[in-house]
Order: C-alpha cells, then structure tokens, then sequence
C-alpha cells in the first residue's frame, strides 16, 4: 500500500448479532475486526430505543463512532422487503444496496438468503467469532458459543457441532 491509507470497510449489522455479542460480552470485537460498523435506524431503534438488552454497552459503542447510525433512503426497497423480512433486516439490507457495503452481519435465514439474492457479502454471529478466532482475538469459539446459547442464542446442534469441528475444537 505504500503509505497509502487501507479504505475503512463499509460493514452494515442487524441486531441480533450485536444482541449476541453483548449477552457474551464481546462487543468489543466489532472495533477490534472492523474498526465501525454501520446500523440503519431500524437496528438502533430496536437495540436502543425499544432495548431489551444492555443498551447502555451498546449507547457506548455509539458515542465512541464504534457503531455510526445511518438512514436508509430507499423506502420502496424497504417496503418491498419488509414482505418477508423485518424492518431492521429490511433496512440491513437496502442501506447494503444503497452505500455498496462490503459485508453485512446478520443471523436470520431468511434474510440471508434474500442478501444472497442480491449477492450481498455476509456474516453472522458464528463467522465474527470464528474470525476473531482466527485474527487472534479469541483463543476458543467454544466457550463463546455455548454462553450465547445459554442466554437464548438458537442453533441446530448439526451446525453447532459443524462449526466446532471445523475450526478443531
């Protein structure tokens, strides 16, 4: 790169990953993979305004530019997905369409198959601990990944066990 300045990536998150990663206390790998990550206004209304989990961590992430809140302008693409997906999800992926994203965080299936759709980069909650894993970040998914589960976070057990041989644990 020769002193050139690496472009930030453009990430966009749903909820329930940052949901995840703060009920295992781990918000802190959005900075340390991604520097900051973009959440459309539906996902801050639902993380902070409405806030069953601990919003106070995630107002934090906030006022430090960690996560940067951005308004979705496509409307009628919001609409259009809010069909099948909810509004947080549908603006996950609208803002994704509307700024050129590099990667989306998001769990749901559904929606995940609509980002395939649009072939849309993606992640979830697994992949940002497997490549924290991998970054150095984290010596063992395992124990992540059984507290997530303990506090309401739902995998089959075969993807479960996949992912745990797959990464040698």
């Amino acid at each position: 790169m020769d002193g050139e300045k690496k472009r930030r990536l453009k990430v966009i998150c749903n909820s329930s990953p940052l949901i995840n990663l703060s009920n295992i206390d781990r918000l802190d790998l959005l900075e340390s993979l991604y520097k900051q990550v973009i959440i459309p206004k539906a996902v801050y209304d639902e993380i902070i305004i409405k806030g069953k989990q601990d919003s106070q961590k995630l107002s934090k992430l906030i006022t430090g530019e960690i996560l940067r809140v951005q308004k979705v302008l496509n409307t009628s693409l919001i609409k259009a997905l809010n069909k099948d997906l909810d509004y947080g999800e549908s603006e996950v992926i609208a803002l994704a369409l509307e700024i050129k994203s590099d990667l989306i965080i998001i769990d749901e299936t559904d929606a995940r198959r609509i980002a395939s759709m649009y072939v849309l980069n993606k992640t979830g909650f697994i992949g940002i601990l497997i490549k924290a894993k991998y970054q150095g970040h984290l010596n063992l998914v395992k124990p992540y990944l059984d507290l997530a589960v303990n506090k309401g976070f739902r995998i089959h057990k075969n993807l479960y066990n996949q992912v745990l041989k797959a990464i040698g644990e």
